[in-house]
């Protein structure tokens, strides 16, 4: 079944400079007051060990990992935007 959804839905993702299958999670984030949709990604690669500030390369923007759990057996990281990725200097 992993290898059916990872071909309807999987989308290429650099993480850490490889190039991996993964496929969008979207969920609502409700935290009381504050509310807004949050990102996470299952990722189709059993050999992926998630850390912490991974960094992420995925819809022309720039990710770091958050956090991360296994779903039925998978990682699934959860992204933050990294509005400092590609910023530092030599890289214009």
């Amino acid at each position: 079944m992993d290898d059916v959804t990872a071909r309807l839905f999987g989308q290429a993702v650099v993480i850490n400079g490889r190039t991996i299958c993964a496929a969008e999670h979207a969920f609502t984030a409700d935290m009381g007051p504050l509310s807004g949709e949050g990102v996470s990604l299952i990722v189709f690669d059993r050999a992926y060990q998630p850390e912490r500030h991974d960094r992420v390369e995925w819809q022309e923007k720039h990710w770091r990992v958050t956090r991360w759990q296994f779903y039925n057996g998978k990682p699934q990281i959860w992204l933050e935007e990294d509005k400092r990725a590609g910023t530092e200097t030599g890289t214009e």
